[in-house]
């Protein structure tokens, strides 16, 4: 039986009972069972990572040639005498100040195709290993190094054989997984696919230990128990992973403090965690013993707060081994979050760590909160954060005098790089103007939707509002989205939504504001009777958060009257917040691995006979190989 992922569908079936998926530029061969994990859900998943891996590819030679341009010009202002005067103690010293050389370099570089000339060094890279292969004795220029990616996680392969095919410029894709049978079908596939195998690799063995043994660089890594290399020998590489993908089932927690130091200088972590039910507050006990942060339990903003948690516990672990994270773009997709960081070392940002983790202050009265960071610098040196009445009165909330609970410690900085996000925008937009293999990607319209809302999103305003949650509060009817965002915005604050919540509003105002707004509209839109007297009083609890709200006065007068084409009512066409494509659209069960050992040896053993080989001749073929 054959499955397209693009579609779904069934197309056909086979006489040897495996499940044949073409998602893209692969195509897997899976025992027709449960045994080795594949989810559909994902296919959005692989084709973002494939989209942020490509730029980051392309950062990265950018960065390699703005440094080299940067030495060139350095080396020439040195060696001009003319630029030098000589003091009193027969020192050489700069008639002016030493020029900004890296400014100049990115000035000297800014007109570089940057796509064109990772595509230039792939082809001399694919030019130099066939040569290699083919024993010439002239042998070409060595490129330039290529990504390192580790696919940690790796069950059949897929994710793997997609970045071998779909990303360029690549030196080496590492399938690794704890199970043999997984990566048996993964060198099986690997095998019908095309895929090279001096380029990508498979291992079996712990995802932790391959991370603790990548510190010291890919040669640093033993053979693992099947004799195999992390590099073909006619290939050795040096220097630890560009790349490192974590995606569990589950928490990635496990994985997080090997991965922090396992990645190069500058590389990039993706990682994914699925444990939504420990991350949204419903155990808190236990996502503080896997992130070293306390959730807030049925908190409004919980999917952002979730990405907040899983950044703060990539920022804590990395902080130990003087590396710090840079997060480059944050996403709540279906049933999972997945975050995309740059971990570089830098002992000075370390330092101001504390300016970008800090705590949330949520009333239990209504949804106003407070975020205070966990230190502040005073222009020396960096100390603990100062709580005053700027949230709340007396320690209480300022609209309803109802107490605090405190979420966090969580990240309180940017959680998208928006200059990388607005230009995956135009990838997945014009996909031929950029000559990347296999596009366009099979979820390319949801993709596109997705980053056309985070490059809207306003990243450095932590939490959000959801409008319902404003409105249930006041017992009032919902305001229309559009127009309450932009009448915050002609207040003069900043207003978005979020990629996750159709509902939310991000914004700088502060929460009086909010309630005035709530006020204002409620002046305009009187409470119905019905929903008035069923909010009257709560017994023996008083008044309802919604009637503390109402009786004061608002701060100002506004009418909600936006013009029909400001700018929020007018966003650019996309495909925003798409319903579930099919039903029970979630993750699957986890893969049967003694089914497979069985199943995987079943197909091995039928494939041998209709071969007409014996298994002493299989095994001398595997020696040749």
């Amino acid at each position: 039986m054959t499955k397209s992922a693009a579609n779904g569908t069934d197309t056909g079936a086979k006489a040897d009972d495996t499940v044949q998926i073409t998602e893209n530029s692969s195509t897997m061969h899976f025992p027709n069972k449960n045994e080795v994990f594949y989810n559909k859900v994902q296919v959005l998943n692989r084709d973002l990572s494939i989209t942020m891996i490509r730029l980051h590819g392309e950062r990265l030679v950018k960065e390699r040639r703005e440094k080299a341009e940067k030495k060139k010009l350095r080396k020439i202002f040195y060696d001009n005498p003319d630029n030098f005067e000589v003091t009193d103690k027969g020192k050489k010293k700069p008639k002016e100040q030493e020029p900004d050389f890296m400014a100049q370099a990115k000035e000297n570089l800014k007109s570089t195709d940057w796509t064109a000339e990772v595509q230039s060094e792939d082809a001399a890279r694919r030019l130099y290993r066939s040569a290699v292969k083919a024993g010439s004795s002239d042998l070409p220029p060595s490129p330039p190094a290529g990504l390192k990616i580790m696919d940690c996680l790796a069950a059949s392969g897929l994710r793997s054989m997609r970045y071998y095919h779909e990303i360029q410029n690549v030196d080496l894709v590492t399938i690794n997984d704890l199970e043999t049978p997984a990566i048996n079908l993964a060198e099986n596939n690997i095998s019908q696919n095309g895929v090279d195998p001096t380029v990508v690799r498979t291992r079996v063995g712990d995802g932790t230990m391959l991370c603790y043994e990548s510190r010291n660089g890919v040669e640093a890594v033993r053979p693992d128990p099947r004799g195999n290399t992390i590099c073909h020998p006619s290939f050795p590489l040096k220097g630890r992973y560009d790349v490192i993908d974590l995606d569990p089932y589950g928490s990635a927690a496990p994985f997080i403090d090997g991965a922090v130091q396992a990645v190069a200088d500058g590389g990039m972590l993706n990682v994914t965690c699925t444990d939504m039910a420990v991350l949204s507050g419903n155990h808190p006990e236990t996502c503080f013993a896997k992130y070293r942060s306390m959730p807030i339990h049925k908190g409004r903003y919980l999917h952002e707060l979730a990405l907040r948690i899983l950044l703060q516990s990539l920022e804590s672990q990395a902080n130990k081994y003087g590396r710090h994270i840079v997060p480059i773009a944050s996403f709540g997709i279906d049933f999972y979050i997945r975050v995309f960081v740059r971990v570089f070392d830098s002992k000075a940002e370390v330092k101001k760590s504390s300016l970008k983790i800090g705590y949330v202050y949520q009333s239990l009265g209504c949804p106003s909160f407070h975020v205070v960071p966990s230190g502040t610098f005073t222009g020396k040196s960096y100390v603990p954060s100062v709580i005053n009445n700027t949230i709340g009165v007396d320690g209480k909330c300022a609209e309803t005098g109802k107490n605090f609970k405190i979420g966090g410690p969580f990240w309180t900085a940017p959680i998208h790089d928006l200059e990388v996000v607005d230009e995956a925008v135009k990838r997945v937009e014009n996909p031929r103007d950029y000559g990347q293999p296999h596009d366009p990607l099979p979820t390319s319209k949801r993709l596109h939707g997705l980053l056309t809302t985070v490059s809207e999103e306003l990243s450095d305003c932590p939490l959000y509002y959801l409008l319902p949650d404003l409105a249930s509060t006041c017992r009032a009817q919902v305001p229309p989205r559009g127009t309450f965002l932009a009448q915050l915005e002609e207040l003069g604050y900043r207003v978005s939504a979020t990629h996750k919540e159709a509902d939310a509003i991000k914004t700088d105002a502060p929460n009086d504001v909010i309630w005035d707004l709530m006020r204002n509209w409620v002046r305009l839109n009187p409470i119905a009777a019905k929903r008035e007297r069923k909010g009257e009083t709560e017994p023996n609890k008083g008044e309802t958060a919604g009637m503390l709200i109402l009786e004061k006065e608002p701060k100002f007068q506004c009418e909600f009257k936006v013009k029909k084409n400001h700018k929020l009512l007018n966003r650019k066409k996309a495909t925003r917040y798409p319903l579930n494509p099919e039903a029970n659209w979630g993750p699957k069960a986890r893969a049967n691995v003694t089914a497979t050992m069985a199943n995987v040896e079943e197909v091995s053993k039928r494939k041998i006979a209709e071969a007409g080989l014996t298994t002493s001749n299989q095994d001398d073929a595997k020696k040749q190989k």
